[in-house]
C-alpha cells in the first residue's frame, strides 16, 4: 500500500484504496483577482489554526482538514453558480472525449462512482484500487491525454486544465450519498436541465 501526500498551492492527502470527491477545471475559468482572494482566505484560515495555542497537535490537524474541505466547499459553490468562459467543456465532442479518458482506467485503477462534465469543470467521484497510482498520477494522466486531444479537435495550443484540483477523501457512506447527489444535480442547479438523467454528460 501507498500514501501520497503533496502540496503544491494546497495540501493534499491521498491514501491508497480511498474515495476521493475531486473537481477539476479549465485553465482560466476563475479570475486571477477572485482566485486570489480564495487562496487569501485560506491562507488566513490556515494560520489561525497554527497559531492557535489552546489546539494540541491532533486538533490543529483536524481543523486544517476541516478548513481543506471548507476551501473546496467555496471554491466548488462559486464554480457551479459562476459559469464563466472558456466553456470548451460545453461542446459535445470535447465533453465526449473527456468523458471516454476518465472511463479508459476504470476498473484497471478505479471505479468511477459519479461523473458530472460541465462547460467549464469537472466533479468526479471516484475509488482508487488498492494497487493504482496515487491520485496526483491518476489526475494528471486524465488532465494531460484529454487536454492534449481536445486542443488537437479545437485546433488550439496552450493550457487547457488548470493545474490544481481540488480534492478530498470521502469518510463514511453520509457523505458518499450526499456527494453523489450534488454532483448529479450540478446540471439540474445550473438549469441546463430539470432532471439530472437528461445531462448527457453526467454517469
Amino acid at each position: 500500500m501507498h500514501t501520497d501526500y503533496y502540496r503544491r498551492k494546497l495540501p493534499h492527502w491521498q491514501p491508497a484504496g480511498a474515495t476521493f470527491f475531486v473537481t477539476f477545471r479549465l485553465a482560466g475559468s476563475i479570475p486571477l483577482e477572485k482566485l486570489r482572494e480564495f487562496e487569501y482566505l485560506h491562507a488566513f484560515k490556515r494560520h489561525q489554526i497554527q497559531q492557535n495555542r489552546s489546539l494540541d497537535p491532533e486538533m490543529v490537524a483536524a481543523h486544517l482538514t476541516a478548513e481543506h474541505k471548507r476551501h473546496f466547499a467555496r471554491v466548488d459553490d462559486w464554480m457551479d453558480k459562476n459559469l464563466n468562459a472558456p466553456h470548451f467543456l460545453g461542446i459535445p465532442e470535447v465533453a465526449t472525449l473527456v468523458a471516454a479518458t476518465i472511463r479508459e482506467k476504470e476498473g484497471e485503477w478505479y471505479i468511477v462512482n459519479a461523473c458530472c462534465i460541465m462547460p467549464n469543470h469537472v466533479h468526479l467521484l471516484l475509488t482508487l484500487h488498492e494497487s493504482a497510482p496515487p491520485l496526483t498520477k491518476v489526475m494528471q494522466r486524465i488532465k494531460g491525454v484529454s487536454g492534449y486531444h481536445a486542443n488537437k479537435l479545437l485546433q488550439r495550443k496552450g493550457q487547457f486544465w488548470e493545474r490544481e484540483s481540488y480534492d478530498h477523501v470521502v469518510r463514511n457512506e453520509s457523505s458518499f450519498a450526499r456527494i453523489v447527489a450534488y454532483i448529479r444535480n450540478n446540471p439540474v442547479k445550473a438549469g441546463f436541465v430539470k432532471r439530472w438523467e437528461d445531462w448527457p454528460w453526467t454517469f
